[in-house]
Formats: C-alpha cells, structure tokens, sequence
C-alpha cells in the first residue's frame, strides 16, 4: 500500500509539473526569426529592428493575458506559430481571430 501512495504522488507531481508547463508562455528563438525575415528582404537592419520591435511588443501583451486563454487555444496557436521558428505577432494573430471566431460562431440557415 506504501508504493501505491508513493506511485500516486509520482503521477500527481508530474501531472502537476505538465499542467504549469502549459500555462507558462511558449519561448521562440525572435533573434534568429527577425534575422531570417531581414535576409529575406537583403538583410535590411531597419527590417530587423522593426521585427524584434513588434516581436516584444506581442510577446508583452500576450504575456499578460496567456494564463486566462483555454489550453486548447493556447496548443494550436502555439502550433501555427511556432511553424518557421516562432513568431509572437503570429501568435497573437492567431489568439485574435480564434478569440473573434468563438465569439461570433455561424450557424447554418436553411
């Protein structure tokens, strides 16, 4: 019966650990993805500071609402976002119009 508990308390600590993981905020790597979107456009520094810009510009208004998202929302946007090595603009981007798209659901009508 003793190993049961301990085995339990296993199980409960990483679920734990797994749920507050999820909550915290994705870490994209925005230094090498504004390089890339720079070299895209001839390795312009005026295009690089305008993307870290906007990057933590995301990054800070996502950081204050991302614990109140749903778990879901917050899984597949971090998924579109993280396509090409992260993006906050894309994530918010994402969280905007999924956010849009709950709260206007469409019905059909005959």
């Amino acid at each position: 019966m003793h190993g049961f508990s301990f085995s339990a308390l296993l199980v409960a600590t990483a679920m734990g650990a797994t749920a507050a993981h999820a909550q915290s905020m994705p870490r994209y790597n925005v230094e090498s993805y504004c390089q890339e979107v720079s070299d895209f456009s001839g390795g312009s520094s005026m295009i690089y500071n305008g993307c870290i810009d906007q990057e933590q510009t995301a990054y800070n208004m996502l950081k204050a609402r991302w614990s109140g998202l749903s778990a879901q929302m917050r899984s597949y946007c971090d998924e579109v976002a993280s396509f090409g090595g992260g993006s906050y603009m894309l994530l918010d981007g994402c969280i905007q119009m999924e956010s849009d798209a709950a709260a206007g659901t469409k019905s059909f009508k005959y």
